[in-house]
Order: structure tokens, then C-alpha cells, then sequence
């Protein structure tokens, strides 16, 4: 009798889910696949037959949320075309807060593993700074930008680091304005902090 070797998609995603809530809580250096293992209530075995290393699993991780960041900032760009600068930023900037209470460890992942050196190898690395490239680039047409390379990474390099710590460790942030993390309130003061400290700067560009 033949042994199945077949793969489920289901749980796939069920070891992604909790790879990625392992991977929100600890920095990859300090995971493991037993955390994972454990965060998913699935067995160590299993994780290491879909998933034969750490890495391996990182890597999945790394490619499913930098695809799904991607889609949400291209959707949402995709709905301010028609608008003024001011409307479109402050839509934008809306849709990511949004994104991040849908997919909350993805800002999170990105802040643990783009904030710490580590002596190990970080894979998936290339993907973060090209989502992050692409998403540049797709920004700076959006606003029609008309800037020089230099001006524009300052600009986008400086609000990606604002919106990783607010949507990324929102514990901590909202702890120092005495603010509830999951609140509407400190959605709120997300939103109109990031569009009062950026959309001025927006002039020059």
C-alpha cells in the first residue's frame, strides 16, 4: 500500500498562521519550530514536513506577508487616483491601519526582524527591501511625485519607520499615550499624527 504523500493546502495555511503569530512574538534568531509548533497546538513532525527547516518556514512567511502588504498599499493607492494629494494620502493612510488590525503581525514581523542584527543569516531579508521598493516606487506615482531619488526615499523611508512602530508595536505606543492598542481612539491619533507630520512635506516633493 502506497504511503500519501500529499500535502494539504489547509494545513499549509494552518502552519502559516501560526508560524507567523511565532514569528510576531520573537525575532526569527530567538523562534524555533517548536514555538511554532506550540502557537499552532499542531505536531513538531508535521511542521517539519511541510517545512523542513526554520528557514524554510521564514521564507514562506516573509513571501505571503510581503504579498499581502503589497496588494493592500497597491488597492489602496488604487482607490485615491482620482483624488487631491491631501484626500489620497490621508485615504491611504487610513487603509493601512485598517490592513494592520486585519493582519495584525504583519508590521510587527517586519519591526522584530528589520530593527535587530543578528549574527545569522536572516532569510527572506530580500524581500522585505523589495516589497518595500516596490511599494516606494507605486507611492511615488501615486502622489505623482516629482522629486529626486534621494528626496523621495527620505520621505517614504521616514513614514514606513512611523507606521512599523504605531501599527507594529501598537502595545507600546499607545501604552505611553495611556490609549487602549485596539481602540478607535488610538487609531484615530495614528492616523492624524502620521497625516499632520507628512502631508506638509508632501509640497515639496
Amino acid at each position: 500500500m502506497k504511503k500519501n504523500n500529499k500535502k494539504s493546502p489547509k494545513t499549509r495555511v494552518a502552519i502559516l498562521d501560526a508560524a507567523c503569530r511565532a514569528f510576531a512574538k520573537n525575532a526569527y534568531n530567538a523562534a524555533s519550530i517548536r514555538m511554532i509548533a506550540k502557537e499552532g497546538g499542531v505536531p513538531h513532525a508535521l511542521i517539519r514536513y511541510y517545512y523542513p527547516s526554520k528557514a524554510d518556514v521564514f521564507e514562506a512567511v516573509c513571501e505571503r506577508i510581503c504579498r499581502h502588504l503589497f496588494d493592500a498599499c497597491v488597492g489602496a493607492m488604487g482607490e485615491t487616483q482620482h483624488m487631491n494629494r491631501k484626500e489620497g494620502f490621508s485615504l491611504y493612510v487610513s487603509r493601512l491601519i485598517e490592513f494592520s488590525q486585519r493582519q495584525q503581525w504583519v508590521f510587527r514581523i517586519f519591526l522584530l526582524n528589520l530593527s535587530v542584527e543578528t549574527e545569522e543569516a536572516l532569510p527572506g531579508r530580500s524581500r522585505f527591501v523589495e516589497v518595500v521598493e516596490q511599494i516606494r516606487e507605486k507611492l511615488s506615482e501615486s502622489l505623482r511625485l516629482n522629486a529626486s531619488h534621494e528626496e523621495i526615499c527620505r520621505f517614504t523611508d521616514s513614514f514606513n519607520a512611523l507606521v512599523m512602530y504605531y501599527l507594529g508595536a501598537p502595545d507600546s505606543a499607545a501604552w505611553l499615550l495611556h490609549l487602549k492598542p485596539e481602540s478607535r481612539a488610538y487609531a484615530r491619533w495614528v492616523h492624524q499624527t502620521l497625516v499632520d507630520i507628512f502631508l506638509p512635506n508632501l509640497d515639496g516633493l
